[in-house]
């Protein structure tokens, strides 16, 4: 660029959070020769731990984004550089501040104000001009990277209302509705159809077919480094038990309707109920809601080896794996010991829709003591739940199903999951651990337990 102006401000990527080292850029919000305002939307970055989108910390003309859709960017890099001098720029927060436009919420990209162009005092416009002016759709990270996959251009697609957020399945039904002779699509994800010798027009599980090569970044970086970390770091070791989850599974209904007649619109789910039973059980067996301290980066044939410290933790926040577009993600609830059965509803439903909405912040991934993995949604008898390091275990629990079960002498139909706690067995034994799960499990059969402590 030469020597810049005086004026020319230069905006860094910031620390998202947690000591995050970098970021993808997944979308730009703003072009070269757009007039931004304070906080106004510039870009969303893909971290290790969610998608932000970040705002504007000068108000200006935009005149050089450093990174490109896709690329990594280093904490501290410089991601776009804004003239704070320029008088058309003058002209338009004048303008702006006429208007009171509002501002957008960092991390959350539904309320996205359109840039406008700077024309450099000419009023001509080509039509790709034209189209660029078109005021930017709105819609979740997740939906975006579908429609670049799908190679959509989401100005192309109408939502299901007027004025409201594009969805998944807007996309989708654009997609469907613009099959038939469309033009091949390069450098991007193409249907399974417009493959040679293949007949079929399904596409693969969340858009992805035999031949794609995926970049390991972002939200997949951060699954692979937690998973390398957890087999390399913990001696993990694991126990199970069948539960007879019949009580809990026909209380959900009556907890519910009192819920919604308290003024909740919340489904109280057996697995809520499974999350409180696990809070009790933490607190009575402490060293699984426990970390250690001081041995990560210690060889243990070191002669003056100190063995470091088992911390107990006082806050119990509860982690949740939740499957999304992106990922596994894992939120956790804060404090959850402190929670009531239905304030867990409530958090539950907020946390993993923010995480499947991509909206969650990275201070909700971050902080957690131990985590529940209900992959029994997915139809999942059993598991091998991975412990996410640096906590100390993780409850997996499978399919709820009609089984056999012995009930007073007599083999009844029974609603039955199996429960897998994989524990690090520096940390507790194996009789800890052995009791923890038995516990959870006759709470689970004997749910009033449950709501006692409630």
């Amino acid at each position: 660029m030469g020597e810049l102006n005086a004026a020319v401000r230069d905006f860094v990527l910031p620390d998202l959070g947690e000591g995050l080292e970098d970021g993808e850029v997944v979308a730009w919000h703003v072009s070269v020769g757009d007039v931004v305002t304070l906080n106004q939307p510039i870009a969303d970055i893909e971290t290790a731990k969610a998608v932000v989108t970040v705002p504007s910390p000068f108000a200006g003309v935009v005149v050089e984004r450093l990174a490109r859709v896709g690329e990594t960017l280093a904490v501290g890099n410089v991601l776009v550089r804004v003239d704070t001098g320029s008088s058309t720029a003058d002209a338009h927060r004048s303008e702006a501040d006429e208007q009171e436009q509002p501002r957008t919420l960092v991390g959350y990209g539904e309320h996205d104000m359109p840039s406008r162009r700077h024309t450099g005092g000419t009023g001509g416009e080509t039509s790709a001009d034209s189209r660029s002016q078109r005021p930017r759709p709105l819609a979740k990270p997740p939906v975006r990277k579908l429609a670049r996959e799908l190679g959509i251009d989401l100005r192309d697609v109408a939502p299901a209302r007027v004025d409201a957020i594009i969805t998944r399945e807007d996309v989708e039904h654009h997609a469907r509705a613009h099959e038939h002779g469309k033009e091949p699509r390069t450098n991007e994800l193409t249907d399974v159809g417009s493959r040679p010798g293949n007949g079929s027009s399904v596409r693969g599980f969340r858009g992805r077919e035999p031949g794609d090569v995926e970049e390991i970044r972002g939200i997949r970086r951060r699954i692979v480094e937690k998973m390398e970390t957890s087999r390399r770091r913990i001696p993990a070791a694991s126990c199970t038990r069948e539960v007879d989850l019949t009580r809990i599974w026909d209380l959900r209904h009556t907890l519910t309707a009192q819920a919604m007649a308290d003024g909740y619109d919340v489904k109280v789910t057996p697995f809520v109920l499974l999350l409180r039973a696990t809070i009790l059980g933490l607190r009575r067996f402490p060293t699984l809601n426990a970390r250690m301290v001081g041995r990560d980066d210690v060889e243990i044939d070191r002669a003056d080896y100190n063995g470091g410290q088992i911390h107990l933790l006082q806050a119990i926040n509860l982690g949740i794996a939740v499957d999304t577009d992106r990922g596994l993600v894992v939120p956790n609830i804060k404090d959850a010991d402190a929670k009531s059965v239905i304030a867990l509803a409530v958090e539950l439903n907020r946390l993993a829709q923010r995480a499947r909405d991509g909206s969650i912040e990275p201070g909700e991934l971050t902080g957690g003591t131990f985590t529940v993995n209900n992959y029994g949604t997915f139809g999942n008898d059993d598991g091998d739940p991975i412990i996410n390091h640096p906590e100390g275990g993780i409850l997996g629990i499978g399919a709820i199903r009609l089984r056999p079960w012995v009930v007073d002498g007599e083999v009844v139909a029974r609603r039955v999951a199996t429960l897998r706690l994989a524990f690090d067995h520096r940390i507790c034994d194996g009789g800890e651990a052995g009791r923890f799960i038995t516990y959870v499990g006759s709470l689970c059969e004997e749910p009033t337990k449950i709501l006692l402590h409630a």
